[in-house]
């Protein structure tokens, strides 16, 4: 189709010019101007961990399964085919997680954890609600959990937004589910004197331990379970940066 100078196709016709020469608009560039990638692998499933015994084994998994994520080398334990199928009917998780709902905060990854190990509760601000901590509790009371670990993460931005909050300088509008239960937290911390990135940091910590100690509160359940050493709760919060996870007493 002839056109005047500077006058582009119109689109249909373009479309037609374009599947009457055999091509396809989308890939009639340059094949040199696209990305290539390297063949695609499939990378063999990682070792089976045999399940921790105590509380103090399952925390200790925890800590090395974060290490292995920190370094890079992760093992990707669990994951194959059988065990999938072998789960299908049960489960029995060595760990249970409250965390954020932030998409950079997996529990799985940093922990290098597998099918069936972790049985993980998120929610931004990794806060305790009534849902959640009966969750937590139906993971120790039925399917064996030996330990739960609260798990917060540096510039999180429940905890920011409830500092705004709490400065005046927003309102909680629907947000207030997870803001409201956060400014204890935030007070905490500015006790200490914090301000700005400070203060964030510290709430984060702060928001952490009030929760690990809320649980039992929460939940007669996992207060007894503590009493009878057969369920430790633990705080940590994970450097998004780096990926590690920090305990918090």
């Amino acid at each position: 189709m002839r056109t005047k100078p500077g006058r582009l196709l119109p689109r249909r016709a373009a479309l037609g010019t374009f599947l009457a020469a055999g091509m396809s608009p989308l890939v009639s560039a340059s094949c040199e101007s696209q990305p290539q990638y390297p063949p695609r692998t499939t990378m063999p499933p990682g070792p089976a961990l045999r399940r921790p015994e105590t509380p103090e084994d399952a925390l200790r998994r925890i800590q090395e399964g974060n290490q292995r994520f920190v370094a890079g080398t992760p093992l990707h334990p669990n994951q194959t085919l059988e065990l999938r199928q072998q789960l299908a009917g049960s489960q029995q998780p060595f760990a249970a997680v409250l965390g954020c709902s932030d998409s950079r905060t997996s529990p799985e990854l940093a922990i290098d954890a597998g099918i069936g190990d972790l049985f993980v509760c998120r929610v931004a601000g990794n806060i305790a609600t009534p849902s959640d901590t009966a969750s937590l509790l139906y993971a120790q009371a039925v399917l064996g959990t030996d330990v739960v670990l609260v798990l917060g993460h540096d510039n999180c931005g429940a905890v920011k937004a409830a500092i705004e909050v709490a400065d005046g300088k927003a309102s909680p509008g629907e947000f207030a589910p997870l803001t409201d239960p956060i400014q204890p937290a935030v007070a905490e911390a500015r006790r200490t004197g914090a301000t700005g990135e400070t203060l964030l940091h510290e709430a984060v910590g702060a928001n952490v331990r009030l929760v690990v100690a809320s649980l039992p509160t929460m939940s007669a359940g996992l207060a007894q379970a503590m009493r009878a050493d057969k369920l430790t709760i633990h705080g940590g919060v994970l450097t998004l940066s780096t990926g590690k996870i920090d305990l918090v007493s």
